[in-house]
């Protein structure tokens, strides 16, 4: 009989853990390049200069935006702005919202503007099947989980119940190859 670890964090909470330097060095190693904009992101999370914070996020915060602007905010609601999404974007989308930013990411690469996203990692769900597979240009499968940190940026979440995968988005190609990896290559290649 199979055991499920099932979760006792909130929804809201998830939506909200942030990459980790080492993930994100991962990713950005695999991609050959440094990334320029992280699509979703707040001020104690991203991993780029520029980057988009949430409608929530600008709501809660208290700042205006000549304030979020000089902290590197590039713009609101990335899922709006999808058309304006440079070359060479990181995305880890919300937990809940995935499936938008996914159809957010091939728009991109559609019009030439390639990137790449950590999603979880389920191969066999309908979400994958319809949006990942056939849309991506390529999947890596790291050696084991990465962690996240909690929304300060700096707190490790451990225990994470769930793999993640580096999902490329690259206009033109389709195939979806799966690529294993180790994790800490970003890092050892430093």
């Amino acid at each position: 009989m199979a055991h499920v670890v099932k979760s006792h964090t909130k929804s809201s909470d998830k939506n909200r853990w942030a990459t980790t330097w080492e993930a994100f060095a991962d990713a950005q190693y695999l991609y050959g390049r440094p990334f320029e904009l992280d699509v979703c992101a707040e001020p104690a999370t991203t991993k780029c200069k520029r980057y988009f914070v949430s409608p929530e996020y600008f709501e809660k915060s208290g700042k205006n935006s000549d304030e979020l602007f000089r902290l590197g905010v590039v713009g609101v609601d990335a899922l709006a702005a999808k058309s304006v999404w440079p070359n060479h974007w990181f995305c880890n989308p919300p937990f809940d919202n995935k499936e938008a930013f996914i159809l957010a990411a091939i728009s991109a690469s559609d019009r030439g503007h390639p990137g790449m996203m950590m999603l979880p990692y389920e191969p066999l769900t309908q979400w994958w099947q319809n949006l990942v597979d056939g849309n991506a240009a390529k999947i890596y499968e790291p050696n084991g989980r990465y962690n996240f940190y909690e929304s300060d940026g700096v707190t490790k979440k451990t225990g994470v119940n769930f793999g993640c995968a580096f999902v490329l988005f690259d206009h033109g190609q389709r195939t979806t190859p799966r690529v294993k990896f180790k994790r800490g290559i970003g890092i050892a290649s430093k």
